[in-house]
């Protein structure tokens, strides 16, 4: 050893007995608030989670605990008791995190919480004063949830138009009817901005995409309960409404038309599924790291330490990629952003794929049972992945990689 370097005294070349180290990058972000999070899901959520994936319903506490935090205004400005952190804020990174810290306890709950945030950004950015004031000063009152409600059965990827068309009335007002699905949050404990199509308007999505924003009190809106029963994400509760003849004043008219695709709002929504991947990854690695860590034999054992010593690099890579797509979004062009996103998506939903493939092998088939948190986190994982539409991500990644036409705000 050179004679210019002094190893300190508390450093040995033996860890055998040292609690478990972690090597994973710093969270950006407001680092104080994040810990206070984290302090309030690991001790709250954990208990409440069985309960809400056998009934398939809004998890209402956690929902409740984040409004009287804060984060369900972390979106939105300090006017409206807001930290103003989004994608084209100072503090790109801190409604990110949350959503990824949430989701290491509970996805579907990290879900709800990213469909208000971005849907609470969307009126603060696109309303009008009076809209605002009307619509986001409730969400600092009480828990008032708002829900993007886009999703049809039967609509095709690439269409034109909408199935809910907007027909125009007196006075600016609308009219609108269809059926939507998979509408997180629903409208039953606040608002949603629906995805119309105005009648007769040529030039596809760009020119006729519509939002308008529905209440539940508003005649000829009904959410259907009792639709939503998949294996996973059941937390995140997401109904089907139905629009009947639904009278909408000028006052609930969002944007002008194509606000939404021109906007490149489906483009600022990569980060927030690539979060929940990442937070689920965490949170499977962590709880498989506390199985094992009871049984002296599993630590013991060569193949388990390989296994567990992968997965933390493969975890490692996915959070540096999370990380460097965020950092994407403070300089050089947006598309280029947008593309970092949709590839730290697919790195994320992969690596989370693949350590709840592996961990489960080292921990056996009993801590999949019920009692415990690993079955719905894997099952939650496999519901939720199924919005990153990896070969289409490549496919857009490799058209641009190769200067060819892309869509780098496509979902899926």
């Amino acid at each position: 050893m050179p004679s210019d370097i002094t190893v300190p005294s508390n450093i040995t070349a033996s860890r055998q007995d040292a609690m478990p180290a972690s090597f994973s990058p710093p969270l950006s972000g407001d680092v104080k608030r994040l810990s206070q999070l984290e302090q309030l899901v690991t001790s709250r959520f954990p208990a409440r989670e069985r309960a809400s994936h056998q009934h398939a319903s809004l998890p209402v506490d956690n929902l409740r605990d984040l409004h009287d935090a804060g984060w369900l205004r972390s979106t939105l400005p300090p006017a409206y008791s807001g930290a103003d952190s989004h994608l084209y804020s100072e503090d790109k990174a801190t409604y990110l995190q949350a959503i990824r810290i949430v989701a290491r306890v509970s996805p579907g709950t990290a879900h709800c919480l990213q469909v208000h945030n971005h849907a609470a950004w969307a009126i603060a950015e696109l309303g009008t004063p009076e809209q605002r004031e009307r619509f986001l000063r409730p969400m600092t009152e009480k828990l008032h949830l708002a829900s993007f409600i886009g999703s049809e059965p039967g609509l095709q990827v690439g269409a034109q138009a909408f199935q809910t068309i907007a027909t125009k009335g007196p006075q600016g007002s609308l009219r609108i009817s269809g059926r939507k699905y998979y509408a997180t949050n629903g409208v039953e404990m606040g608002l949603g901005l629906v995805f119309t199509s105005l009648k007769d308007v040529e030039g596809g999505m760009a020119a006729n995409h519509q939002m308008v924003v529905v209440t539940p009190d508003m005649p000829g809106v009904r959410e259907e309960k009792g639709w939503y029963q998949p294996s996973g994400m059941r937390v995140a509760e997401s109904p089907q409404v139905h629009l009947d003849d639904v009278h909408i004043p000028a006052s609930h008219i969002l944007g002008p038309a194509g606000a939404y695709p021109n906007g490149r709002w489906q483009g600022r929504f990569h980060l927030g599924f690539t979060a929940t991947y990442l937070g689920a990854a965490e949170g499977i690695l962590r709880w498989a790291l506390a199985w094992i860590g009871q049984i002296s034999q599993k630590k013991a054992d060569p193949y388990v330490q390989w296994h567990v010593g992968q997965a933390q690099t493969d975890l490692y890579a996915a959070q540096s990629a999370f990380e460097s797509a965020l950092r994407a979004w403070q300089h050089g062009s947006v598309t280029n952003a947008e593309l970092a996103s949709m590839a730290a998506k697919s790195i994320c939903a992969r690596t989370a794929q693949s350590l709840a493939d592996s961990l489960s092998k080292l921990v056996g088939s009993t801590a999949l049972f019920d009692e415990h948190p690993l079955g719905r986190l894997t099952r939650d994982l496999q519901t939720h992945v199924l919005h990153v539409g990896n070969d289409r991500t490549y496919q857009t990644l490799g058209q641009a990689g190769m200067g060819q036409h892309f869509d780098s705000t496509r979902q899926r």
